[in-house]
């Protein structure tokens, strides 16, 4: 009996490590370290970061002369250049998206390059990089970043995209985009010149090694989605329209939207920014009349068309109903993406209705947020029917008013 109870102690006592050991699993590790670089905790305790160290919430990873690349346990990779300090001031990943992972990081000053991980994949307001003149959030993979001793950041995307966003203003960059902050009082605006980083470091540990080690990761786990959209050409969707219908299956091309009414293409990307940090949803309704075409003849409709909006995740959809001479319902609502600038790319819809005999696509050429609070949109569409033989509703546009919800 003695021994049974001994053993019945055993074992709960390395149950109780086995536990104690989750709880207190390290945010992430050490990749790899050339020249000096230390890590520091909440005391203010310091220690010699080396490779394999590892480094958890409430601490701060300094490089002097050297360099420090490290990996945390969500897949996400951050490059410290020489003369850094980065705060890991909240990290939480328990292995799984449930809503409670998050990532709050603060650049002190210095250089780094980012590659996000899991966290802020499906919950993009749960990454965040804080700086002493703005706060950078993303939508996107890979980012360049650098903080001067005058206070000045600057920040260039590599891959997705980020927004970048202070008491004075916020400003999304994509791929490509280089974005600066010339103190806390200044608004972030675009730049022409680019976050300056010394060379890669050492062949064992360079930042194309960790890019291809975690493309390889997020095809074979699928940890992270890119939610930029881009042409084959490359070119953001937010710049060319990627949807396009086919010109020569058109009959006369009614012109795309016209000039919404209501702010700048700046102010409308500022709300736009500050909707996705805020993690708003929106909804916008309205219906005016449209020119179809059916057989080749002319007629009045009446179209009804639904927009909605999921900031925090960059997602649309649009639905339509016609009525008049021929009755049309959408069946499959067109979904689609948000790009930074308010405007929209979506795939195709369906519809059924009296003049849909086989199905008919539902095609939204363009999309469009505008006005004091994103309170209008507009949308061009056409609907055709699965042949392609009829065009029904030939890029007709068609305005909507309503606003943004908090979450």
């Amino acid at each position: 009996m003695q021994i049974a109870t001994t053993i019945r102690i055993a074992l709960l006592a390395l149950a109780t490590a086995a536990n104690a050991s989750v709880a207190i699993a390290a945010a992430g590790k050490v990749e790899f370290v050339h020249g000096a670089a230390s890590i520091v905790d909440s005391a203010g305790n310091a220690r010699e970061a080396s490779k394999g160290s590892q480094f958890d919430e409430g601490e701060t990873l300094i490089t002097a002369d050297g360099r420090m690349q490290v990996k945390f346990i969500d897949g996400g990779y951050i490059s410290l250049q020489p003369n850094t300090s980065f705060k890991v001031e909240e990290y939480h990943y328990n292995g799984r998206e449930d809503g409670s992972e998050r990532g709050i990081f603060r650049l002190v000053k210095g250089g780094l390059r980012a590659i996000t991980g899991v966290i802020g994949h499906a919950n993009k307001p749960n990454y965040r990089m804080d700086t002493p003149v703005a706060t950078i959030g993303i939508r996107g993979t890979e980012f360049t970043a650098s903080l001067d001793d005058a206070q000045k950041l600057l920040v260039k995307v590599g891959d997705g995209a980020v927004f970048m966003q202070n008491d004075v203003g916020n400003l999304v960059l994509y791929r490509g985009q280089a974005g600066e902050v010339s103190n806390a009082g200044s608004r972030p605006g675009y730049s022409e010149v680019l976050p300056v980083l010394v060379a890669a470091g050492p062949q064992q540990g360079t930042f194309q090694d960790t890019l291809e080690e975690k493309h390889a990761s997020d095809a074979s786990e699928k940890g992270f989605a890119n939610a930029d959209i881009r042409s084959d050409q490359g070119v953001p969707c937010a710049m060319s329209n990627c949807l396009a219908l086919n010109e020569n299956e058109i009959e006369s091309p009614t012109p795309l939207l016209p000039p919404l009414p209501g702010g700048s293409g700046d102010d409308i990307a500022a709300q736009v920014g500050n909707a996705i940090k805020e993690n708003m949803t929106g909804s916008w309704s309205g219906s005016n009349e449209v020119n179809g075409r059916l057989l080749g003849f002319s007629v009045p409709l009446m179209a009804e068309g639904k927009l909605d909006v999921n900031f925090g995740r960059s997602e649309a959809s649009f639905s339509v109903d016609i009525s008049g001479w021929m009755n049309l319902v959408t069946s499959r609502a067109a979904d689609g993406r948000l790009n930074a600038d308010g405007s929209f790319t979506f795939s195709d819809g369906a519809m059924t209705g009296s003049a849909c005999i086989t199905g008919c696509t539902l095609t939204v050429n363009q999309g469009q947020l505008s006005g004091e609070g994103l309170g209008n949109a507009g949308i061009n569409f056409s609907v055709q029917d699965l042949f392609k033989l009829i065009t029904l509703v030939n890029r007709q546009n068609l305005q909507l008013q309503g606003g943004l919800t908090a979450p």
